[in-house]
Formats: structure tokens, C-alpha cells, sequence
């Protein structure tokens, strides 16, 4: 009967030990999410307001092409 005990709770302690296994996986799993969509947003960010200066300085350049014209 003691033999039977110890092999339960080894069992349960080999269980509880791949549960904490899979949730620490879990949470480094998406911590690595995390950081890779606010690096994606931060590139999005970054691509905005390259577009927004090329945009501005496109429109610049055709007022003065404008101006140049006249």
C-alpha cells in the first residue's frame, strides 16, 4: 500500500511539473509575441512618418516646380 502512495504522488509530482513546464512555455512564448508586435509597431510607426516626409517634400518640390513657372 506504501508503494502505491509514493508511485501516486510521484505521478502527480511528474504531472505538476509538465504543467509548470508548459505554462512557463506559455509565457515566454508570449512575451516573444509581445515584444515582436511592438517592435512591428514601432516599425509601422517608423514607416509612417518616413512616408509622411517623402509626401511633404514631393509636395514641396512641385509648389516650387509651380512657382518656378510662372
Amino acid at each position: 500500500m506504501k508503494s502505491l502512495a509514493l508511485a501516486v504522488v510521484a505521478a502527480l509530482l511528474t504531472v505538476a511539473c509538465g504543467v509548470a513546464d508548459t505554462a512557463t512555455a506559455t509565457a515566454t512564448v508570449a512575451a516573444a509575441k509581445k515584444k515582436e508586435l511592438e517592435q512591428a509597431r514601432a516599425m509601422q510607426e517608423q514607416l509612417q512618418k518616413d512616408l509622411d516626409a517623402s509626401m511633404r517634400a514631393r509636395q514641396d518640390q512641385l509648389e516650387k516646380m509651380e512657382r518656378a513657372s510662372r
